[in-house]
């Protein structure tokens, strides 16, 4: 973060009060975590779901901090103040007032990506297309909700050609708030499917919350979505700019079958070494080509970024490990991802192992969503099947029920991790590890050795 304003600035900008300092006083930088503190910093108070950093103010003080931002009815309470201090209704809003304003100071080509899956992996193939012709600002791991978002847009500088930012969501409205922040040039919606039900209810309601970014583009932006998605095709007679993406002959970007990823784009096909390519990557890959395009890259740009394509850890990474195949997206779960990863494994060497966790916030919709997996892995033709987590009880109920004779299931993941490091171990056959990112799956190979 470099953001070379002044004290002056930063207080309009977040609509507060200079209640000390100087208003030509520079200011580039600031600090939101107490434990990183050093002599001459700036901190940001915020107030997250557990804590209250205002609470620890005073504390700040015998650190020679250089200043704060903090809510306006903190400061009653407290006896002495740093050199600088601006004072603000809500610090959450008023980070998320200079992270907008900040980002207008930039004309660039700036993505903005949301959806139930694929997210992640379709903004580090945009990343790869978009570094190989200029610097690209990306929000790391998952820093994509009100607190990482604007955080992440604050890390902007005039050396950046392109920006690609990842949304999340869990409630209504979530999209909007940081969607206006934001304010993309180009908005994705990679799919709407059943993650996060416990907080969204319905899948109309995270279609409704998905599309909440179609309302947040910049003047003149373009709207990217999955054509095939039977909620998303609802957007097509709706009259904004917009590209789409999908096997449907009315895509605009349609992918075509084959091994290789091929897919034609007003009259022209497109052909790349994607890779790590399958089925559902064609997707993420079609949309980060869609976006691309938006942005008035070349087909050549596009290609070379996507061949140089290194896909995010746990996110159906595939890994050799003794001579097993081993495919490890441990990194979240939900019913869509994981029939899209259990569609994978159908040209994997055998035998196949299934080693599966909870799908987590699903609410009241869990046991349903846990039951039809179960029935759908007892025709999977798994050698075994290992299942662990309270959600996935309903599972082994269903996979018993529905003929399945061979599968282990456990509370923890700890009532069959010997077993399954075993038989990775002995070398032979294809594993899936997939659950939501809380069990912690990655353990099953920790410590083992891969293969380049």
């Amino acid at each position: 973060m470099n953001l070379q304003i002044t004290l002056g600035q930063l207080a309009e900008a977040t609509g507060g009060k200079l209640v000390k300092g100087k208003p030509e006083a520079p200011f580039s930088v600031f600090v939101t975590d107490t434990r990183k503190l050093k002599a001459g910093d700036f901190f940001w108070a915020l107030k997250g779901a557990s804590y209250d950093a205002h609470d620890f103010l005073a504390k700040t003080l015998p650190l020679a901090v250089g200043g704060w931002l903090v809510r306006e009815d903190a400061l009653a309470a407290l006896k002495e103040l740093p050199p600088a201090v601006v004072a603000v209704k809500d610090t959450l809003k008023a980070l998320q007032a200079l992270a907008a304003w900040h980002r207008r100071r930039f004309e660039i080509p700036l993505t903005a990506i949301t959806g139930s899956n694929g997210k992640s992996t379709t903004k580090e193939m945009l990343r790869s297309i978009f570094s190989a012709e200029g610097e690209t600002c990306v929000n790391p791991g998952n820093l994509n909700n009100q607190f990482g978002l604007p955080l992440s847009l604050l890390e902007l500088t005039a050396a950046h050609k392109f920006g690609v930012f990842e949304l999340g969501a869990s409630r209504r409205g979530d999209i909007r708030e940081i969607g206006e922040v934001a304010r993309p040039t180009c908005g994705i919606i990679t799919n709407v499917g059943p993650s996060h039900l416990e907080y969204f209810g319905d899948l109309e309601a995270v279609f409704d919350t998905k599309t909440e970014i179609a309302d947040c583009l910049a003047p003149g932006g373009i709207l990217v979505y999955n054509y095939d998605d039977k909620y998303l095709s609802r957007l097509n007679g709706r009259k904004f700019s917009k590209l789409t993406f999908g096997r449907d002959p009315e895509a605009d970007v349609r992918i075509l079958e084959g091994k290789r990823l091929k897919v034609e784009y007003d009259g022209v096909l497109l052909e790349i070494n994607l890779p790590h390519a399958g089925g559902h990557n064609y997707y993420n890959a079609a949309a980060a080509i869609a976006a691309a395009i938006a942005a008035k890259l070349s087909f050549a740009a596009i290609r070379k970024g996507l061949e140089n394509y290194t896909p995010p850890p746990m996110r159906l990474q595939e890994l050799n490990i003794g001579g097993a195949t081993v495919i490890l997206d441990a990194y979240n779960a939900n019913p869509q991802s994981m029939a899209s990863a259990l569609k994978e494994m159908g040209d994997k060497p055998r035998p196949l192992y299934l080693m599966l966790g909870d799908m987590k916030e699903l609410g009241q919709h869990s046991a349903h969503y846990h039951t039809d997996l179960g029935a759908a892995l007892a025709h999977m033709g798994a050698k075994k099947v290992f299942l662990a987590g309270p959600e996935m009880k309903a599972a082994a109920a269903a996979y018993c029920r529905a003929g399945g004779d061979s599968m282990e299931y456990g509370e923890t993941l700890d009532d069959w991790l010997p077993e399954a490091r075993a038989l990775i171990s002995a070398g032979a056959g294809s594993f899936l590890i997939k659950a939501s990112r809380s069990l912690k799956f990655e353990r099953i190979v920790e410590g083992l050795t891969i293969n380049p």
